[in-house]
């Protein structure tokens, strides 16, 4: 059901773009002041709950959009913020292993240190992959946190827009309001 102030607005819009035209002494045309006039009176009979309704309805549609932008800005931060934590976590495991070989090269003239050393440098390798790891674990549960919250954002919002929906389907309409959702061609003028 399209909404009858938006209809009553787009049939106002037409009588100011089809003025009255004059070719010669004929002027034919639509009477702008008299279709605006019932356009006005029809808008004021409009019982409150329907005014209210479509109100309702816009706004929802602007808070829908609104949380579905910010969901949007927020999951492509927590992307930025993820790949900015894998890369830090990777430059770091890559300083941690660059430092393990220097020390292991440092270290070759003697079998034992050697051992040592590559032993120390596999224990920061893998301390450096579990760092990186757990961090990586940590953005994916940031994303998911986001989008659980999002979810739940967009299914606030969907029940408020079905409330409204039917809050507009138990108000009863007038018998001259309801001739306004019929085709356009039946309003002659």
């Amino acid at each position: 059901m399209q909404d009858v102030v938006v209809l009553l607005e787009e049939l106002q819009i037409l009588t100011l773009e089809e003025p009255r035209k004059i070719i010669g002494r004929l002027t034919y045309g639509l009477d702008q002041d008299e279709i605006e006039l019932q356009i006005n009176k029809i808008k004021q009979s409009l019982p409150v709950e329907i005014v209210g309704a479509s109100q309702n309805m816009r706004q929802s549609e602007e808070i829908k959009k609104s949380a579905q932008e910010t969901a949007e800005q927020i999951l492509e931060s927590a992307k930025r913020e993820a790949a900015r934590l894998i890369d830090s976590a990777n430059e770091h495991a890559s300083q941690i292993i660059e430092s393990a070989k220097i020390q292991q090269e440092r270290l070759v003239s003697d079998s034992e240190v050697f051992r040592l050393a590559k032993d120390q440098a596999e224990g920061l390798r893998n301390e450096a992959e579990r760092t990186a790891a757990q961090i990586r674990r940590g953005a994916d549960q940031y994303a998911a946190d986001l989008l659980t919250r999002l979810e739940s954002n967009v299914d606030r919002i969907g029940a408020s827009v079905r409330a409204s929906r039917a809050e507009l389907g138990s108000v009863e309409t007038p018998s001259s309001v309801t001739t306004l959702n019929r085709p356009a061609e039946r309003i002659r003028v």
